[in-house]
């Protein structure tokens, strides 16, 4: 009978162990979920002003960092003077995912990232071309927000 108890207390004791191990487990995946990593960056031109063959184009320009992360998608204005105008800067910024609301593709060909909640584009990043980086900078950030918003309807 003895040996019996002892058996039984092992398995239990393992059955305990397995669960609190699982439940560990869990709980470092969703400390994990909320971790901001640069997903990747990009040299972009916000959309804002004239088109790249634009005779304007060279004083109206602004170039800057598209960064997308685990959390949120941010440009940030590079150094050239036209950055600093309004027009530049209503379309900079860092915006977190969980106030995303759309993410939309252009002819033009630019994105457009809307917050939640208001109407004119939040970001707006082009290349002026569709060229391969723009693809790649289009792919990461609906590929980050995908994972965002599957890691998150499942909390």
């Amino acid at each position: 009978m003895r040996v019996l108890n002892k058996t039984i207390f092992v398995r239990v004791s393992a059955l305990v162990t397995l669960v609190l191990f699982c439940t560990g487990c869990a709980t470092l995946f969703h400390r994990n979920a909320n971790t901001r990593r640069i997903i990747s960056t990009y040299s972009l031109w916000d959309g804002m002003g004239p088109p790249n063959t634009d005779r304007r184009f060279p004083e109206l320009q602004c170039k800057g960092t598209l960064t997308i992360t685990t959390l949120d998608v941010t440009f940030q204005p590079g150094a050239s003077p036209a950055c600093s105008t309004p027009m530049h800067q209503r379309t900079t910024g860092t915006l977190p995912y969980g106030e995303l609301r759309e993410i939309r593709l252009t002819k033009r060909p630019e994105v457009l990232i809307f917050k939640a909640g208001t109407n004119p584009p939040a970001l707006r990043v082009t290349d002026w071309e569709n060229g391969p980086q723009y693809r790649r900078a289009v792919k990461d950030l609906q590929v980050a927000y995908k994972e965002w918003q599957r890691h998150h309807k499942a909390q």
